[in-house]
């Protein structure tokens, strides 16, 4: 990952973790807005709304009165058109070594904002300049320095605790499930359902068994302790023997795929689908194109993996592709099957897999699982890009680096 995408990606863990805690120290019933209309965060009491929009700024860049040019400026935008008097205004920024004193903003610097000349703010200060109440939007203007992000996590931690959660499951379970929980409602294009309260927060937190494995969630400082948390998780269901998996992997967002995906599988069956008591047959839905897929078939089969991919003479065959296979015991009672799993392309049409729901579906990777029912079916989204990790959490690897 690219420093500049490194950059980003904390940029808006940081604005996750400030919308946690403005979660966690509201009332009960006031609604927070994630990604609202006017701010990053809003919180609605009664008839006030408090607006904050967030700045984190990595370690090797000082403050400027400069650098926070936009936001006072989106926010006089909003004062001056569209408030009503009836929202405050609050800029949460961390700067390396920023002070309470040098981040108090006052009218003369609010001038110097609406005298830029840069071309990207040129639009709002056209319509703002010598035309907005600076001492009435200053009463309704406030800045607060954020901390650095670990003392801000540990401030989430801490307010989790408080809020009902065990210490033992906060770091591993609530956390991060928070975390996803807030970056699933901030990208939810209705922003009426980016609203929640405090209390349907806490009760949606409190139902969570799983740790979230996501892109978000992998980010933090706890990824080694995250994954093997849901080691354990995954654990139980996976040592029963007659559980019906299915998987589907999404080549876009899985690293190595071309080079793992077929040593995956030979290591999932080896351990998980080669006893006599193992009757399901697992099935890989892989999100590839055509000619991977058949690509992919093949070096199963050069290493002597049998599959059914429900085809005959080019045509799919549901009947064909559900069907068990013919089993026979083989030397040294090992039990010999027809095919050891079923294949299927996720563009493959109609709705296969809906017409046998599995026990388990495992989604691996960024991809989801659009169009599938997953109504009494027990969901598994490991959304990391490694195979390592995957392996890791599915037992069969006891190392991951």
């Amino acid at each position: 990952m690219s420093r500049t995408a490194d950059y980003t990606i904390q940029g808006f863990l940081y604005q996750f973790n400030k919308t946690l805690l403005e979660i966690l120290k509201a009332q009960d019933d006031a609604v927070i807005t994630i990604e609202g209309i006017i701010e990053d965060i809003e919180i609605g009491d009664k008839d006030l709304i408090t607006a904050i929009q967030c700045k984190y700024h990595e370690s090797n860049e000082t403050y400027t009165v400069s650098a926070i040019y936009k936001p006072l400026l989106q926010m006089m935008h909003h004062f001056h058109f569209s408030s009503e008097g009836k929202i405050n205004y609050v800029l949460f920024a961390h700067f390396p070594g920023l002070s309470d004193k040098e981040f108090a903003v006052d009218k003369a610097e609010l001038q110097k904002a609406l005298s830029s000349t840069n071309k990207v703010y040129k639009s709002y200060v056209d319509e703002l300049n010598g035309k907005i109440d600076l001492d009435a939007f200053l009463k309704k203007f406030s800045t607060s320095v954020g901390p650095a992000f670990d003392e801000l996590v540990n401030e989430a931690y801490g307010l989790l605790e408080v809020n009902g959660i065990s210490t033992d499951d906060v770091k591993t379970l609530a956390y991060p499930n928070a975390i996803q929980l807030i970056a699933n409602l901030s990208i939810l294009h209705d922003a009426e359902k980016r609203k929640i309260t405090k209390r349907d927060f806490l009760s949606t937190l409190h139902q969570i068994k799983t740790t979230a494995i996501s892109q978000w969630t992998l980010s933090l400082k706890t990824r080694q302790s995250l994954l093997t948390a849901r080691r354990k998780q995954l654990k139980p269901n996976l040592a029963k023997n007659a559980r019906l998996r299915y998987f589907v992997l999404h080549i876009d967002s899985l690293k190595e795929f071309e080079t793992q995906v077929v040593m995956f599988i030979s290591d999932y069956l080896e351990k998980y689908h080669f006893k006599p008591a193992h009757l399901k047959t697992p099935v890989f839905c892989l999100d590839t194109s055509e000619e991977q897929f058949r690509m992919i078939e093949l070096r199963l089969y050069q290493k002597g993996i049998i599959t059914n991919d429900g085809y005959v003479a080019n045509v799919f065959d549901e009947s064909r592709f559900l069907r068990d296979p013919m089993t026979k015991k083989g030397d040294n009672g090992a039990v010999e099957r027809e095919f050891s799993l079923r294949l299927l392309r996720w563009s493959t049409p109609g709705t296969v897999l809906n017409k046998r729901k599995s026990d388990d579906l495992f989604v691996l990777g960024a991809g989801g699982y659009a169009g599938l029912d997953i109504e009494d079916v027990n969901l598994e989204e490991l959304a990391t890009d490694s195979f390592n990790e995957i392996k890791y959490m599915l037992g069969l690897i006891d190392v991951c680096e």
